[in-house]
């Protein structure tokens, strides 16, 4: 269960270059030997960095809800709903991160919890789905416990992936069900 200190604030404009750098260590972590080490290493932060300053600074890819994670004051993780990404398919739960230093404290569980509250109270009745690499053992076994049910596997484009990466959509149709498992019951 995560610590009091525990805060979870809406990211602004100001964060970009913050959300960009956390997003990069992040997939360094995850995603060695499943992309490109050179990508990783030389081509994800400034790629990352690109990325989020649209996206905060500019609007690009439509509405976005960003929270920050932060413990004891420092950035932990993150999450970014972006809800009319993909609406065929629900609420797209774009970004779900927790830097390494992190994990193990249930800051991943909390972070998912909010957005599944936000789904419930913004959209009620929609589900949330999220993407993961097929290779992403760890977190497609965290989903899988939570309830998540995974589609087959597609092949789909992901930036320093040379071509194509086999994912998989990962979808919880009652958030509600979602938040049940995500919140402790109190004694």
């Amino acid at each position: 269960m995560p610590s009091p200190d525990v805060e979870l604030i809406p990211a602004t404009a100001a964060d970009a270059d913050l959300l960009a750098a956390m997003h990069t260590e992040s997939w360094r972590q995850t995603y060695a030997g499943l992309l490109p080490d050179a990508y990783l290493s030389r081509e994800a932060p400034d790629e990352r960095r690109a990325a989020w300053r649209a996206r905060m600074l500019d609007g690009a890819d439509g509405p976005l809800e960003v929270t920050l994670a932060r413990v004891g004051g420092q950035p932990a993780g993150f999450a970014c709903l972006a809800p009319q990404a993909e609406p065929a398919h629900g609420i797209y739960l774009d970004n779900l991160h927790v830097l390494p230093a992190f994990h193990g404290h249930g800051l991943g569980k909390l972070l998912l919890a909010h957005c599944a509250q936000r789904v419930a109270t913004g959209w009620p009745d929609r589900p949330l789905f999220l993407y993961v690499l097929e290779g992403n053992a760890q977190a497609r076994e965290f989903y899988r416990r939570l309830g998540g049910t995974e589609s087959e596997s597609f092949e789909d484009e992901f930036p320093g992936a040379e071509g194509q990466v086999s994912i998989r959509r990962v979808t919880w149709p009652d958030v509600g069900a979602l938040r049940t498992r995500l919140v402790p019951r109190q004694p």
